[in-house]
């Protein structure tokens, strides 16, 4: 009986880690990688969407939030070595500190998460979502660079 336990328990543990492992993380890897994602961030009373970028610069992660016409929402770099994301600028209607505060917190929870390949952070209390959908490369952007170098 006890055998068996152990044998269910060992299982177990390797699922999970064979878990961990397969999930790809969704940040920037690279130093100096760039990533775009569809951002979505639902609040109870409205939604804020548009396009998010990421760019990996070493040790920190620096994020730009805008919509779809170039508007700036917010700046934003994460620390992983200190676990702390710092807000550079956020627009007028969101720049109240305890809404930086919301902000701070729940990046950093999101950019957990994406690590992990889960695009997807739900705020319970403040019922709010975010979601961030990689968008595909441009192979547009990548075709002029060469012809440009030729």
């Amino acid at each position: 009986m006890r055998l068996a336990r152990v044998c269910l328990l060992w299982i177990s543990l390797s699922v999970v880690v064979a878990q961990r492992m397969s999930a790809q993380s969704l940040l920037p890897q690279v130093v100096g990688g760039k990533t775009r994602y569809n951002a979505v961030i639902e609040l109870p009373k409205g939604y804020l969407s548009g396009v998010c970028v990421l760019l990996n610069d070493g040790d920190v992660l620096k994020g730009s939030f805008f919509n779809e016409f170039g508007i700036s929402y917010l700046d934003f770099s994460f620390s992983s070595a200190k676990d702390k994301v710092r807000l550079h600028s956020v627009q007028a209607m969101m720049d109240k500190w305890y809404i930086r505060k919301v902000l701070r917190h729940d990046l950093r929870m999101l950019l957990h998460k994406m690590e992990e390949g889960v695009g997807e952070y739900q705020n319970e209390k403040r019922k709010m979502t975010y979601r961030f959908t990689p968008l595909p490369e441009d192979e547009s952007e990548n075709t002029e660079e060469d012809e440009s170098e030729e």
